[in-house]
């Protein structure tokens, strides 16, 4: 799924809502912002673990393009559970482009700004807001702030 043509809705001042793609991991669900998000491909297994470090699971060939692919479950404590559903999401981050890996995509959504909340945790390693819909909940993932250091270097 090419998200490219995507639009998103820009309102200066105040935010009326965000487009984020969905995706679970381990029955939990979580929300990318649209503008960090280029493609969602099949789950590839990783090769070039020589290069593996971390969070870091090898990388892959995405047409001629090299991508280092990041295990998100790592990033929670979590080891990945790989099925039919398991998707990689090409991320674009500092100028750089990579894969994460993640059970499933769910949904493109359109979340209204008042029902983003912050998370009343300091120091969240993934990001500081939730989605709150009705008995729904999504973390917000802070791309930078969730992956900025498993590609730092």
């Amino acid at each position: 799924m090419d998200l490219s043509a995507t639009s998103t809705t820009s309102i200066s001042g105040s935010e009326r809502e965000r487009q984020l793609v969905v995706f679970s991991l381990h029955g939990e669900s979580y929300g990318m912002p649209i503008t960090s998000v280029r493609e969602i491909i099949r789950y590839t297994t990783p090769g070039a673990t020589g290069a593996a470090n971390g969070s870091i699971k090898g990388m892959i060939s995405l047409r001629g393009h090299i991508l280092p692919v990041v295990d998100f479950a790592s990033r929670i404590g979590r080891t990945t559970e790989l099925n039919d559903a398991t998707k990689i999401l090409v991320i674009e981050l500092n100028e750089r482009t990579f894969g994460l890996v993640v059970d499933s995509v769910d949904e493109v959504l359109l979340v209204p700004a008042e029902a983003i909340e912050q998370i009343p945790v300091s120091d969240a390693p993934l990001g500081d807001q939730i989605a709150k819909l009705d008995d729904r909940l999504i973390t917000i993932v802070d791309p930078d702030r969730a992956l900025g250091r498993a590609l730092a270097g």
